[in-house]
């Protein structure tokens, strides 16, 4: 008797009660494309010249490693971003000569 007990207490439990409906679909508008200025391609700053020389110190080398390096990365992030949302509005830079 105690078999027959708690095999109704555990199939009374398997037995699902709720319902069950598809989840609700929540549509929000999207601007798919950002204002026009936001959409021009980058112009690069000019590079140093190479046909000079200066000393700098390693405490002002350093951080403008830095920065030169944060620009490209910045400047590259930017110009593939409006590449991205208009397609071939930017050109793609040649790669540097390697020496």
């Amino acid at each position: 008797m105690a078999t027959g007990l708690l095999a109704s207490t555990t199939l009374a439990g398997c037995n699902s009660t709720v319902q069950r409906t598809a989840p609700q679909i929540v549509a929000v508008p999207v601007k798919d494309t950002p204002p026009a200025d936001l959409l021009v391609c980058p112009t690069p700053a000019p590079a140093f010249p190479t046909n000079v020389a200066a000393t700098i110190p390693a405490a002002v080398r350093t951080p403008l490693r830095g920065l030169a390096l944060n620009y490209r990365d910045l400047f590259d992030r930017n110009r593939r971003l409006v590449n991205w949302i208009a397609p071939g509005t930017c050109p793609v830079p040649a790669a540097a000569p390697k020496e």
